[in-house]
């Protein structure tokens, strides 16, 4: 029976792929509001500020949500290392 939080061998490709696309809608995220950054002025030349704050506010929530990601990595491939430890150094001990 496993512990509570433990996650399953077989799991991993699930949760790589699942980084994979977090990382790709971050990128693609991130595209979209420049893209959109530079589109703010009208014709007339005129910039709404408002408008520009918020979507830079939008650029940075998401860029530091990016910077986590290879913390969450790291973390993930932590778990898996010290799994397999354990299941080598505790194979066939009963408690």
């Amino acid at each position: 029976m496993k512990a509570k939080g433990q996650v399953a061998l077989g799991a991993v490709p699930t949760l790589v792929i699942t980084l994979v696309v977090i990382g790709i809608v971050l990128g693609l995220g991130v595209m979209v509001l420049q893209q959109f950054a530079t589109n703010i002025a009208d014709p007339g030349g005129i910039i709404d500020n408002n408008a520009v704050n918020a979507t830079n506010a939008g650029i940075a929530g998401l860029a530091t949500f990016a910077d986590f990601q290879s913390v969450i990595a790291i973390v993930l491939v932590a778990a898996v290392i010290l799994g397999l430890v354990g299941l080598i150094a505790f194979a066939g001990r009963t408690v």
